[in-house]
């Protein structure tokens, strides 16, 4: 009986599992292992606010490759209204991915056993691995898929002496996360992007008096989607433009703001053309190219092409328009605890000068950290202890092969071992929302139940 260990739960970790359910041989076992109880949730959608929203419309939110109307149907079986433009809440999609599993599992000819616990350890043996859990349990494994998501951010510099403040939130999304129990705190949220109008979202409904200041390098604030698609008729040669220049950042860069300039009503179909091709244009790119990219583009491409949902961005229109937010454009050049308050001093952009106010809540908005030197989880300590994982040149995430077989520090493929997930992102970029993660978790889940059909002799 050949066993898969899929270790997370995420978004990425069970469609893995939905779509191996679905095609292993008769025969095979399927354990999952997630270290909170929460299965098919993840740090995305296990918000239990109605008010945090996909950023993705509700018609491109199937997690099956082969079902693209899913997540539609399960949404109009709750509210008939909900249209394929609909931006519908995270909450609600992590319960859709709880039922595809369970779905899955209860159809499935695979035996399949879920385990709430920390991996200890994972020991190569033979062709596979022995994995231990912190339940006592010993699995012995023919093929492992790493499957954690994101984790929480890294601390920026100059916010190190806050470790002990009270006033300090490191992670936005921590259950034990709180902010100040005054009525109208004064917070500063280090970061201006989606986690830190997520959480914008959530001091509206705790603390609506809450006087928000967000500080960020460049000052960009997010974009949105749009209220409705826009008339059809729109058509670009940006991809075809783009595969046969020169493959490097000012060429690139070239091509889509004269492609936006040609119509710029329409830049976020342009942006959304990209899609396609994004990741060839990613690994066509040198090392010092992508350096490049990470050190002058990267903001910009995130704000237009991460978007929020309108309904979201109203809130956060609405903040500004009250004052009850203000954005600076600058860094932290010091800070200093005053009792139950922290003084601030922002040297804004492109000047000499200095800002300061006092906070009584500082929250550290600046998004998951990928560097997984920076991480401080447990398991990812493990694995790099053991040399089994390596960061990537850029430290966007973990090397991973063209088959998803994660790459040792040595630089062999482990090939009993892979992993699907937003790391992916250091070889394809474009590897961090559903319509890319479903295709990696699709099509690496069809190369282990084939492996295993191969082996036992039997069909899938």
């Amino acid at each position: 009986m050949k066993r898969l260990v899929i270790i997370g739960a995420g978004f990425s970790g069970a469609v893995t599992a939905i779509e191996f359910l679905k095609r292993a041989p008769e025969g095979a076992h399927l354990t999952i292992i997630n270290r909170s109880g929460k299965m098919a949730r993840g740090l995305a959608y296990g918000t239990n606010s109605p008010h945090h929203l996909l950023n993705v419309p509700a018609g491109n939110m199937s997690a099956l490759v082969d079902q693209p109307d899913s997540f539609l149907a399960f949404c109009q079986r709750i509210d008939p209204e909900t249209h394929s433009g609909s931006f519908v809440s995270r909450k609600l999609y992590g319960t859709y991915l709880s039922e595809l599993l369970n779905q899955a599992e209860a159809q499935s000819r695979v035996k399949c056993s879920r385990i709430t616990g920390e991996v200890l350890s994972i020991q190569p043996d033979g062709a596979g691995a022995v994995i231990e859990v912190d339940t006592g349990e010993r699995i012995i494994a023919d093929h492992v898929v790493l499957a954690f998501g994101n984790f929480s951010p890294a601390k920026p510099q100059g916010l190190q002496q806050l470790d002990s403040c009270s006033g300090y939130t490191e992670d936005p999304w921590s259950p034990s996360a709180q902010v100040s129990s005054d009525q109208a705190p004064r917070v500063l949220l280090v970061g201006s992007g989606l986690t830190a109008v997520d959480t914008l979202v959530s001091l509206r409904q705790s603390h609506p008096a809450a006087k928000v200041t967000m500080v960020s390098r460049r000052g960009l604030l997010p974009t949105a989607h749009r209220d409705r698609m826009p008339p059809r008729g729109f058509s670009t040669t940006i991809c075809a433009d783009l595969l046969a220049t020169a493959p490097s950042v000012s060429s690139y860069m070239r091509l889509v703001r004269r492609e936006v300039a040609r119509s710029p009503e329409h830049w976020r179909e342009v942006v959304a053309a990209l899609r396609p091709i994004t990741s060839e244009l990613w690994e066509g790119l040198s090392l010092d190219e992508r350096k490049r990219f990470l050190r002058h583009v990267q903001p910009h491409w995130d704000v237009h092409r991460h978007r929020l949902a309108p309904q979201t961005f109203r809130t956060y229109q609405e903040a500004f328009s009250t004052s009850s937010i203000s954005s600076i454009a600058g860094r932290i050049v010091s800070i200093a605890v005053e009792g139950a308050c922290v003084l601030v001093r922002i040297k804004t952009r492109g000047t000499d000068n200095i800002v300061e106010g006092v906070f009584d809540q500082i929250i550290n908005c600046t998004g998951p950290c990928t560097d997984i030197e920076k991480i401080t989880d447990p398991f990812i300590s493990y694995l790099l202890s053991e040399a089994m994982i390596c960061a990537d040149a850029l430290n966007l995430g973990i090397n991973v092969g063209r088959n998803y077989s994660v790459v040792d520090a040595s630089g062999n493929s482990i090939e009993w071992l892979s992993y699907v997930g937003p790391m992916l992102r250091a070889r394809l970029w474009e590897a961090t929302a559903v319509p890319e993660l479903r295709q990696h978790a699709h099509a690496l889940a069809v190369d282990v139940a084939e492996r295993f059909a191969a082996v036992e002799g039997g069909s899938i």
